[in-house]
């Protein structure tokens, strides 16, 4: 399972290359909690390559975004699919999440 990160000026840009799913969680934790180390608190997450999300990922997405809050910081998501999308709607993530669909706008919605 592959991930890249980027940054660009203070945010950072993680793309998953897997679904956000119980089984594979392990990779996008480490990022997240790589970031925390080196206080990177503006994040983006890429879901371009997310197919889908389950229950624990959207718990493993919850748990960050209160991670990163309490430092003061935010978590983005940017390009869901229409399924990602949908599952994020339907469970209310978007109380906790600003969506984008567009990456660049994503980023310098931090501005």
């Amino acid at each position: 399972m592959n991930i890249k990160r980027s940054k660009t000026g203070t945010v950072t840009f993680i793309t998953p290359e897997f679904p956000i799913i119980e089984e594979g969680l392990d990779p996008l934790n480490r990022e997240i909690k790589e970031c925390m180390e080196r206080n990177e608190i503006r994040i983006v997450i890429n879901f371009t390559q997310v197919p889908f999300i389950d229950s624990k990922g959207l718990e493993a997405l919850l748990d960050y975004h209160n991670k990163i809050r309490k430092r003061g910081g935010t978590i983005k998501i940017a390009n869901p699919n229409p399924i990602c999308n949908e599952i994020l709607n339907i469970t209310n993530m978007t109380t906790y999440f600003e969506i984008y669909f567009d990456l660049e706008k994503a980023g310098r919605s931090f501005l």
